[in-house]
Formats: C-alpha cells, sequence, structure tokens
C-alpha cells in the first residue's frame, strides 16, 4: 500500500481546481469531513459488520421460506440462537460474529498499523488474519487454509490461496474501500494482491475488485439513482471480466446486473427477483454481491438503512455475510447512528469492536492532518 505524498505549489493547487475536482478533493479531504463524521462512519463500518454478522449467522444456508417458518415457531429477539448449523457449535453465544466480522476487524488493524508506523503494509494483514484463525475458525471457509499456510511459514502471501471461489474476500473489503475512498488512493494491485492471499481464481479477483470499488462510490457520493448506480456497476463489471478473461455465464456479474437494468424502476427489484438473480444469494462470490447489489438497487437513492440490513439477514442464503456487508456499507455511508443502539448494546464485544473502528478512524485523520500539513 502506498501513502501518497502531495508537496505541491500554488500553481498546482490552482491548477487542480481550475481543471481536475478529483485532484482537489483528493487534496483537501481531510477539510471536507470533520473528524467526528469520519470516527461515526469508520465505528459504524465496524459495528454495522458485526451487527449483520450476528444477526444471520443464526439463518445461514436457509432459503427465504425455510427462514420464514422458523421465525413462526420462535419468539421474536434481537438476535437469534443458532442450531443445527453445519458449521457452527450448537453451543454458540447469541449475538456472537463470525469470520466476517474477524476478518473485517483484520483488516481495519493492518491498515492501522501500517498508517501508524510506515511498516509492509501485506506483512500487517497477514499478522492480523493469523491472530483471528488462532482465536477462532468456527464458520471460515476457504479462508481457513490458506492462512494455516501462512502461519506455519510453509507458504507466502503471494502464494498461499485456494482455487477458491467464496465471498470469503468480499465481506472484509469494506474498511479498505472506505480508506480509499478518503484518501483517493485506491490501488488494484493492492486489492488483487489481498485477494490471492486467499482466493487465487480470476472470479474472485473480479469481484473483489467490483465491490471495493462499488463501495467507494456510495461512501463517496448521496442520494445516487438506483438506474445510475447500477450502470456504474455494470461498466465495472464489464472492465473487469475482460481484464481476468472472464467469459463464462456463471462467473459474469454483468450478465446479473443487466438483469437489474431490464426493469422500469427500482420498484420493479423485489425480492423475488433479487433472489433469482442472485441465486439465492449463497457463499458463491458471484451470488453474494448480486445480493448485496440488489438489496442497494431496489432503493430509490440506493442508500441502505437498517431495515435493509434485517432484510439481508433473513432473505435467505449466505445471511450473515451478506447482512454483515450490508451493515457496513450503511455504516461507512452514514456513521454509527443509523444503526440501531439495542443492537449494538447486545452484540459480542461490543466495546471491543468500537475500539477497533474507532482506532482505524482515528488513524485515518492523522494520516490525512499530516499529508495536508505537507501541501
Amino acid at each position: 500500500m502506498k501513502k501518497q505524498h502531495c508537496c505541491v505549489n500554488k500553481r498546482m493547487i490552482h491548477y487542480f481546481i481550475l481543471f481536475s475536482h478529483s485532484e482537489f478533493f483528493f487534496l483537501h479531504t481531510f477539510n471536507k469531513m470533520n473528524t467526528n463524521k469520519i470516527l461515526e462512519r469508520t465505528i459504524g463500518i465496524a459495528l454495522g459488520t458485526a451487527i449483520g454478522d450476528a444477526k444471520g449467522i443464526a439463518y445461514e444456508t436457509l432459503t427465504r421460506q425455510q427462514i420464514i417458518d422458523l421465525q413462526n415457531k420462535k419468539e421474536k429477539t434481537f438476535y437469534s440462537p443458532v442450531t443445527n448449523h453445519p458449521y457452527i457449535p450448537d453451543n454458540w453465544q447469541i449475538g456472537r460474529w463470525t469470520d466476517d466480522t474477524q476478518l473485517s476487524l483484520a483488516m481495519m488493524r493492518a491498515i492501522t498499523k501500517y498508517l501508524q508506523s510506515n511498516e509492509d503494509f501485506m506483512s500487517n494483514v497477514v499478522t492480523e488474519h493469523i491472530i483471528e484463525w488462532k482465536e477462532s475458525v468456527a464458520g471460515w471457509g476457504g479462508t481457513k487454509n490458506a492462512i494455516e499456510r501462512l502461519s506455519n511459514g510453509t507458504h507466502t502471501y503471494l502464494d498461499s490461496g485456494n482455487k477458491a471461489e467464496g465471498n470469503g474476500v468480499l465481506m472484509k473489503l469494506a474498511p479498505l474501500a472506505f480508506y480509499y475512498s478518503l484518501c483517493q488512493n485506491a490501488n488494484d494491485n493492492e486489492i488483487e494482491t489481498i485477494c490471492r492471499m486467499t482466493h487465487n481464481t480470476s472470479v474472485a479477483l473480479s469481484t473483489a475488485c467490483i465491490y471495493v470499488h462499488m463501495c467507494i462510490d456510495l461512501f463517496e457520493k448521496k442520494n445516487l439513482n438506483s438506474k445510475d448506480f447500477l450502470q456504474y456497476i455494470y461498466e465495472l463489471s464489464l472492465k473487469y471480466e475482460t481484464k481476468y478473461e472472464i467469459n463464462e455465464e456463471k462467473y459474469l456479474v454483468s450478465a446479473r446486473i443487466k438483469r437489474y437494468l431490464d426493469v422500469n424502476s427500482s420498484a420493479e427489484i423485489d425480492e423475488k427477483l433479487i433472489i433469482d438473480v442472485s441465486n439465492g444469494g449463497t457463499f458463491y462470490c458471484v451470488d453474494s454481491l448480486a445480493m448485496i447489489i440488489g438489496l442497494i438497487a431496489c432503493l430509490p437513492t440506493c442508500e441502505p438503512n437498517f431495515d435493509t440490513l434485517i432484510r439481508a439477514s433473513e432473505i435467505g442464503g449466505d445471511t450473515d455475510s451478506n447482512a454483515a456487508m450490508i451493515g457496513a456499507i450503511i455504516g461507512g455511508m452514514n456513521g454509527v447512528t443509523y444503526l440501531e443502539q439495542e443492537h449494538i448494546n447486545q452484540v459480542y464485544r461490543s466495546d471491543y469492536v468500537r475500539k477497533i473502528g474507532e482506532e482505524f478512524g482515528l488513524a485515518i485523520i492523522e494520516y490525512l492532518k499530516n499529508r495536508n500539513e505537507k501541501i
């Protein structure tokens, strides 16, 4: 990860103002967003991820109808107990999150330490992933084997990845996207390296890049039009499908987006269509991403709220990962105040999650402050 320092004279700044709004934004981000708002949003990403993860884990692998049937038999609570889950122990604490949150927090800590110390970024990413691997691997997919190789020292992050096509990379990338959105230094090579560490397939690489740039777009803009949002994602998809030479239909995110674009309005992107387009929102990276996109594009201004998080946790498929990603997007767009307080209070290790989000935000603030002082 390269920190981009800009030392420019007044004439250059004048040039940026007149001819390049994006570069002007790059130089003055710190002045455009106050520190409290940045902290609200980084804490929101951390807690939004944890809440979505903890709410969705009880329903992971179930269909929408199976979830409805299960809910009709149980008393309504903020978090539901995990029972008969193929990957999670039956004694799982109610409100406890899984690998989606673990690895998102690992990314936050890795970026924080990098900004504070200027040590090699990927070394920090590897270290933080190993810490989480040692803590718990309940619910981990292919990431588990890749991180075990790194921990054992038999591989480096350049060759540790599996031929995996799951969403184990997508679910942890919102913090990276938020950092990129503020610092205007998105780096596809960096995204690719992070992805290959655990998921070394073209479709995983493509969806990771699409997801990060989608999040950057959401974090930077307000009141998006659904059609414009979908068109942007469609063009992103074509770009990365071309880059990674993806042609097979089941791997094409663009084909899924085209089905959303073919309807007349966001109101027609209903639950049935979202489930159909996303193939039930399974853990497969294309299905999961199609689910996230549908849950956002069905909203007129593409601004998910807490009801969207609940919907993601109850719509079926990989509910914990999909709800975690929606929660991260809600927090990154609007901050922790858009999350329900009682859900925050009851989520597993709430204070710890908040602390990681706060430290992440403070590191970004300090970096922006130091960078701008050099201008």
